[in-house]
């Protein structure tokens, strides 16, 4: 039934129990699979933490009518082993699994304009939905920085996703001085093994540090002992990503490249929820920014993105949720003020994801998806491949330079000085 597809392996991603569940979500249980065929989503790498694949899979019902299914699948690496132990140590597709659970609560992909996609099938191993494509929907180009009205309508999308989460945790709350705390339920899964002390912290410092020194007009070998300053940097914009005590948490996707957000005429999906965080829901908004725009963009539009995201969230509320926000004190000016103070880890955010989302598809398969080099370059020293591929295109190199350098002004020579 499952058809040999274009790439190796594929009996392993939809076996035929995975094709009945997929067929019975999508269609009714009536429905029987006849036939999928799978090839790879696209050329290069799709996305770092999986495998990416495409399938059409065909089904018939008990009347003779036949339908045809349109899939997008993320999937544990197949061949590259030493990623796949680092996705599943990480529990990121178990992250994902927990959303979509929680979607199915949260609500939000009903009607013309929904904000996130829907799941067929999705456990610690693999997700497959709907290809979003087929309904016209697609990310832009990778290495672009997003206008405006990309920016409003994703800034929306953002806020509803934040209401929705905050509307069913006032739901679940049954005692308004202890109110429900999403963090406490899910902790093992929702923990923050990457983003903290680790091998691949240092090898972002490292790389920041190179890169200053190597190409910064501004501040090349001004700076003494760049490299271990960075990293306390670092470590202290990680330690700032926790929920908080008398303010508003929220489930934040964190991971708002350019690739996680799918854009049709007017409407945005956010999609890839692998990196799901807990604490204030500004940490998304700032981390979206910085992964997306450019500086001249965010020195003219910051204040009027904010305003807009807060607007769109009020008005996703319900009226018990807007209470609950007036008891502890969460308006326009706290919410400002948290953007504020979310800054520090957005821009470091983006200066540690940059070297993967904007390089070349194909180019970032071959430096980041090599089982023989991909430990050393994921947790030692990436500059090899940024410099290389950054000789080749010059905006790659340029884009983690500026936020770079930003971050060096905003928090460490503050500190110098």
């Amino acid at each position: 039934m499952v058809g040999k597809g274009e790439v190796p392996g594929v009996g392993r991603v939809l076996d035929e129990g995975r094709l009945r569940g997929i067929v019975s979500r999508a269609l009714g249980d009536t429905w029987r699979a006849e036939g999928c065929h799978l090839r790879a989503a696209a050329a290069g790498l799709t996305g770092f933490l999986g495998d990416h694949f495409r399938a059409t899979l065909t089904a018939r019902d008990s009347t003779g009518r036949t339908a045809t299914l349109h899939l997008f699948i993320k999937s544990l690496p197949l061949t590259n082993k030493v990623k796949a132990n680092f996705i599943d140590n990480n529990d990121y597709f178990r992250r994902e699994t927990l959303m979509f659970r929680l979607f199915e609560e949260l609500g939000g992909d009903d009607g013309p304009n929904p904000w996130r996609p829907k799941g067929y099938l999705y456990d610690d191993t693999i997700l497959v939905m709907p290809d979003l494509a087929v309904d016209g929907f697609a990310p832009r180009p990778f290495l672009e920085t997003l206008q405006l009205p990309d920016v409003l309508l994703t800034a929306a999308s953002v806020a509803r996703f934040h209401a929705a989460f905050a509307n069913y945790a006032t739901r679940k709350t049954v005692n308004p001085l202890r109110p429900y705390n999403f963090l406490e339920e899910h902790a093992e899964v929702l923990k923050e093994p990457t983003f903290c002390d680790s091998p691949f912290l240092h090898a972002c410092a490292r790389l920041s540090a190179n890169l200053i020194n190597m190409y910064s007009a501004k501040y090349k070998d001004t700076i003494q002992d760049l490299e271990p300053k960075i990293f306390q940097l670092y470590l202290e914009a990680c330690d700032t990503l926790r929920d908080y005590d008398s303010t508003l948490n929220v489930i934040i996707h964190k991971d708002l490249w350019i690739n996680n957000i799918m854009f049709a005429p007017g409407k945005v999906v956010l999609v890839d929820y692998q990196c799901v965080r807990y604490g204030p829901p500004a940490f998304d908004l700032l981390s979206f920014l910085y992964l997306t725009t450019s500086r001249e963009f965010r020195e003219t539009h910051e204040k009027e993105v904010f305003l807009h995201y807060y607007s769109m969230f009020m008005k996703s509320v319900d009226g018990s949720t807007q209470h609950r926000l007036k008891d502890i004190g969460y308006d326009e000016e706290e919410f400002l003020r948290w953007c504020e103070a979310s800054r520090m880890f957005g821009l470091f955010f983006a200066i540690s994801i940059f070297p993967y989302v904007l390089m070349d598809p194909g180019a970032a398969q071959r430096y980041f998806d090599d089982p023989v080099t991909y430990e050393h370059y994921c947790n030692v020293d990436r500059t090899a491949p940024v410099t290389q591929h950054g000789r080749d295109c010059r905006p790659y190199l340029d884009r983690q330079l500026v936020a770079t350098e930003e971050f060096v002004e905003r928090y460490l020579l503050k500190k110098v000085e």
